[in-house]
């Protein structure tokens, strides 16, 4: 692969499902609860902190942030009491996956999930940001305010907020490098099959429909290897797989 082609930046192209995110969810925190029993997922409270590569980018964002319904923002300074870190740039830089990689925490141990908005993201980056404790990726132009929010929650909940087309571009650049030997895990079947069609761009619902199993079972299955491993969300368990042969 060229050098142009590994950090050509990736982006979602336009159309009608554009910026709406498609997510699959690891049941890692407990959802609220509506008065009448059922799951409000969208009212759960979060705790957020933020940074931005400008003043006027991150003041803008702060106000907005703030006035959304159960939701409340730290300082970048008191981001250990955060429940999820959002990192916003134009570029993603040096600068910026340090800002990601403060929040995550080292060796990704005792931060918080962090969550990537940028214009957009070139693959070798990607594989860098997921690798330091990033477990979504925004892309500016296809969210609002209102879907950082949201996808913040997501996150909270142990999902990973990130396009199909940033998965697939994950998935190429692992297979790329050196040393990927197909063939040889400590996997599964059912498991490779799961994250194998996570690894084509599915969400949850897609892959319990393709295998013809429940949702809820999909979920136990990416919980169970997620724990297993020691890692954040299916993104990281996908980039596992890949590098350890299972895909």
């Amino acid at each position: 692969m060229t050098r142009s082609a590994v950090e050509a930046p990736v982006r979602e192209r336009p159309g009608p499902a554009a910026g709406r995110l498609r997510v699959t969810s690891v049941p890692d925190a407990p959802a609220m609860r509506a008065p009448g029993g059922g799951e409000d997922r969208d009212a759960l409270p979060v705790t957020l902190t933020l940074t931005a590569s400008d003043v006027l980018t991150e003041e803008g964002a702060r106000a907005c942030l703030r006035g959304a319904s159960g939701v409340r923002v730290v300082p970048w300074e008191d981001r250990h009491v955060a429940d999820v870190a959002v990192v916003l740039a134009h570029e993603v830089s040096l600068a910026t996956l340090k800002r990601a990689e403060e929040a995550a925490g080292p060796d990704q141990g005792r931060g918080v999930p962090v969550l990537l908005v940028v214009d957009s993201i070139s693959e070798r980056h990607l594989l860098y940001a997921v690798d330091r404790g990033v477990v979504g990726v925004l892309l500016r132009g296809e969210v609002g305010h209102a879907d950082i929010v949201r996808a913040s929650r997501r996150a909270l909940r142990g999902e990973s907020p990130l396009p199909p087309t940033l998965v697939r571009a994950l998935v190429e650049r692992l297979r790329s490098l050196p040393g990927h030997q197909p063939g040889s895990s400590d996997l599964s079947a059912r498991e490779v099959d799961v994250l194998r069609l996570l690894a084509e761009g599915l969400s949850t619902a897609g892959v319990a429909a393709r295998l013809n199993y429940s949702e809820r079972t999909i979920k136990n299955v990416l919980h169970d290897v997620i724990t297993r491993w020691g890692l954040r969300n299916r993104t990281q368990a996908v980039a596992y797989a890949i590098r350890n042969g299972a895909l």
